[in-house]
Order: structure tokens, then sequence, then C-alpha cells
């Protein structure tokens, strides 16, 4: 039983298989309309030579998965992305940038001034691209929490073309995870902090579509904007995000207590710390929500706060009688971060302290609103909203689920800004309700069912596909990519029914390919 619980495997370096396609062995029945490339992407490059490894799970240099299903048959590759993080890790057998959880090395391929010049302004980024993969005007992305990310081709999986938010809209940082709008027009969240700190809400319009040989460089950022600015609470800090929400009108921007200090960062290469090292706890200033028009870029004046939280992954927003329901997985504090830890991972410890936990808040917009009342009117929530002698609305939660639900997922086409009623998740590496587990969360009745198989298995993000002709919520399946940490077992990638959330196929791949767990995925379905 303790080999089958040691998830070293999970975090040993990751093989390159990108010479061809192998073939996988399904069994079971894939439905005949599940045509297209489910991409996985996470971190797969730790250890850089027999006396160097990285921290963190996040600093590991980023893999990229291919499953492709065609005709009930499924094929399988992957490549590591080659961003210059990852080059550098290879023939320098250091990080030369400062990593999540790991400091950066003097990169001797530079000049002596221009190493000296990035220890005291470090303005070189990591483009280490495993934050998040997704399509924008059709173009396939990679992306970090930096201002870089790579546009990848989907067939062959090299990486193609590097993007620099920095010098086409100014963003230092953005977020991994951009909302786009049933007409193509995308958003996402930025941070600038050469000229002052501020946070920043991106548009991103719909590129048309055009033919392989007119394509020069990624067309999906050229007409992108800022549409609203907002100060950072603090002078020196900046609050440290990873997604946000929209709904049909709003977007809305979580300032959480969890700051980035830029005086630390600064300092960070000279005094050889990670980025983990420049970040502040300050549970004391509370979390405060702000609430964006989209068709404006105004800001609303209302102030909202909330008790302080730490979030990663927002599950969805929508808006029911001038109120906006937000949906999303919080924890009491970022001390969960240590749990990932390469050190602790690869040991087989992850405890129980400081669960992820599906939360919901409600924010009361569009009039004015009486003291010291409860503002929230919907019937189906314990949430609330007061409004303080000094004008703030307090928000108090209402906690849903088992604790230990992460990496949330919807029917993304469906309901994304709009009132919903299923979430699916994973227990990733967590113990208690979820552990080695998917689930399928009804908010309406609060009911879970769940698809777990064994120990060994650590099931990853579930990415919901619609059935062609769905006219429900649920209407489609669920892809997991699992890894089984036993060896000679084959790591699969599961196909689950999304109403009845039992599974119906699998497509299992030899156990002589090397797949570590990965972070976040999404599905591109075949235009023939």
């Amino acid at each position: 039983m303790q080999d089958e619980k040691n998830m070293k495997s999970l975090f040993d370096n990751a093989v390159d298989h990108s010479e061809a396609e192998i073939e996988a062995t399904v069994k079971g029945k894939i439905p005949k309309w599940l045509n297209g490339s489910l991409f996985r992407l996470g971190p797969g490059k730790f250890d850089l030579d027999e006396d160097f490894r990285v921290n963190h799970w996040f600093d590991g240099a980023g893999i990229l998965y291919r499953y492709t299903i065609k005709d009930g048959k499924v094929t399988f590759r992957s490549r590591f992305l080659e961003t210059e993080a990852y080059e550098k890790m290879c023939t320098l057998k250091r990080p030369v940038f400062t990593e999540f959880g790991t400091r950066s090395y003097p990169d001797p391929c530079k000049k002596l001034f221009s190493r000296f010049l990035s220890q005291l302004i470090p303005g070189d980024m990591t483009d280490n691209a495993i934050g998040n993969v997704f399509t924008m005007s059709d173009e396939l992305y990679c992306v970090t929490e930096t201002c870089y990310l790579w546009k990848v081709d989907p067939e062959t999986l090299k990486t193609v073309d590097k993007v620099n938010l920095e010098k086409l809209i100014s963003i230092n940082l953005a977020s991994a995870h951009p909302h786009t709008d049933p007409d193509g027009t995308s958003y996402n969240l930025g941070c600038s902090f050469h000229k002052g700190l501020r946070y920043h809400i991106i548009k991103i319009p719909p590129q048309p579509p055009v033919k392989e040989e007119e394509v020069n460089g990624p067309r999906a950022f050229l007409k992108a904007s800022v549409i609203t600015s907002i100060s950072s609470s603090w002078k020196t800090c900046f609050s440290y995000y990873h997604s946000f929400a929209i709904t049909e009108n709003y977007i809305i921007l979580l300032e959480q207590p969890h700051l980035v200090n830029t005086l630390k960062l600064a300092a960070s290469v000279v005094r050889g710390q990670a980025l983990i090292d420049c970040m502040d706890w300050t549970p004391k200033e509370k979390t405060k929500f702000f609430v964006i028009e989209k068709s404006t870029g105004k800001v609303t004046k209302t102030t909202y706060k909330s008790e302080p939280f730490f979030v990663f992954h927002h599950v969805n927003a929508y808006e029911e009688n001038e109120q906006i329901v937000l949906d999303l997985v919080a924890y009491e504090d970022p001390s969960f971060l240590q749990k990932y830890s390469l050190e602790k991972l690869r040991a087989g410890i992850f405890d129980e302290s400081c669960p992820p936990q599906l939360r919901r808040f409600v924010l009361p917009v569009g009039k004015e609103f009486e003291k010291g009342v409860n503002l929230v009117s919907i019937d189906y929530t314990q949430a609330t909203a007061v409004k303080q002698d000094n004008g703030t609305i307090w928000l108090t939660e209402e906690r849903l689920a088992e604790p230990g639900l992460e990496m949330p997922t919807i029917n993304y086409k469906m309901c994304n800004g709009r009132k919903y009623r299923y979430i699916y998740g994973t227990g990733a590496f967590a113990k208690g309700y979820y552990e080695n587990a998917v689930c399928k969360y009804d908010l309406k009745t609060h009911e879970h069912k769940i698809w777990r198989e064994k120990e060994s298995m650590y099931p990853g993000e579930l990415i919901f596909v619609p059935n062609p002709d769905a006219k429900e919520e649920d209407d489609g399946v669920l892809l997991c990519a699992a890894v089984d940490i036993r060896p000679d077992f084959p790591s699969l990638m599961v196909v689950l029914d999304a109403k009845t959330f039992t599974e119906i196929g699998r497509a299992e791949v030899s156990p002589d390919v090397t797949v570590r767990y990965g972070v976040h995925g999404h599905f591109i379905k075949n235009q023939n």
C-alpha cells in the first residue's frame, strides 16, 4: 500500500515523445462525434543535473501533451516547450530566470555588463509556460503569468512565436486564465509596475481567420488594448492573481491580501530569492472586490470587502436580480503553496491543512443600498452582503461542497458568465473526500457524483466537451488525463459521460511512454 501511495514518480523528469504519434489502446466506447485534440500542459523537467533540481513543482520546465481522438481511436504525442527558460535549463543546468520557488543563476552567455544590469533590474522574466493552454483567434497558446506567451503549432507541438505583452500593451504580468465571450471577444487581467502599480483589464477583439500561407506571426493580440486601469491599494505591493471572473455585463477582479512586494522583487536576484520569497500575506488588509462594466470600462463606485482568503481559481459568475453571484475556490491563506515543494511531493507528503473550499459570494449592484440589512435577495444562498456605516458592503460567503475540490470546470460554452448548475473538479493531490477522485457537484441539490478507480491513480483536471446537439447543461463528455504511479501500468485518458458521471471509454498509453501530472488542459474540435 505504501508503494502505491508514493507520489514520487509523478514528479520525476518527463520524456519527450515528439517524433511520431503513439497509438493508445482504446477500451469501452468513445462517441463518434468526439473528434479533436485534448491538450494537457504541466511542468516536466525538474532535475537539471545530478546535483541540482528546482525547488517547486511550478518551476519544472513546461511540457505539452496531446491526445488526438478520431473515429474512436486515440494517439498520443508530447513535446517540451522550447522556451528560452527551457533551453537555458538544458544547456546551463540551472534556471537563469527567477521562477516561482527557485532563484535565478547568472547566465554566462550574457556579457558582464548585461549580467550586472539584470541583477539590478530583474526585467528578464521567465517564459516557462506552465500556467495554462488555450486558443485565441484560432491560435494555440501556452502561457506563464508573466508578459510572455508562446504560440504553439497544434500539429507538431513546436513553439513557433513568442508574444511579449509588455511591448504590445505595456503589461508586465497577465492572468493565465483569459475569458472569451460568445462573439469571440476576449478579456484578460494584467498588471504593470514600472510606472506605478496598476491592474489593467485587457480587451482582445477576435481576428478574422486567414489562409495558412498568409499567417505571419501571432495574430490574436494585434488589436489588444487596455480598457481600464486600477491603482493598487499599496504603494510598493500589488495583489497576486491567477484568474478572475466575468458575467454578461461585468468583470470581477479580486484584490486579495497576498501581495507581491516590488521592493523585495527588485532585490531578489542579488539576494538569491525566488518569487515566493517576495510575497507577503497581510490578512489585516481583507479581500477587496472590484466590479468593472464591460461596455464602458468604468469601475463601479461601491466598495466590496470580505474576510481575507487566497484564491487561485474562479469557477463562474452570473447576474440575477441586480446581483452578481460569484463562485470560486478559496483557501484560508496561501500557506498551501508550500505543499507543492518538490522535496515534499517526492516524499509523498501532502498534508490536510488549508484545503481548498468552494465558496459563493453575492454582490448587489446597480442601486442605492440600505445600511445594516442583508442585501442578498436570492433565496437559494446563505451568502450575505451588508452595507456598513462607512459605505463598504461587507460580504460573507456561503461554503459549498466538501473541502478539497480544485481545478474547477464548467460547460464553458453554454454557461460562462451565465447562471449554471454543475461544477466538475478534481482532488489533485489532496487527502480526504476527493482523494484520488474527480467529482460532479450539483449546485441546486448539493449532491456529489464521484469517479475514483484506485489509490495509485491520480486523475487531473476535467475538460468538458459538449455534445454537438446538446440542449442541457450536462449533455456532453468529460475528458480526464490520469496518471498511475505503479510501475508497468499505463497512464490513460478517461472519457466520462457528464450526465451520469460514469466511464464510457478510455485510452491507455503504454507504460513505456512517460506521462506526468499536468496543470491545465484544452480541447480543440476537429474542423473537418
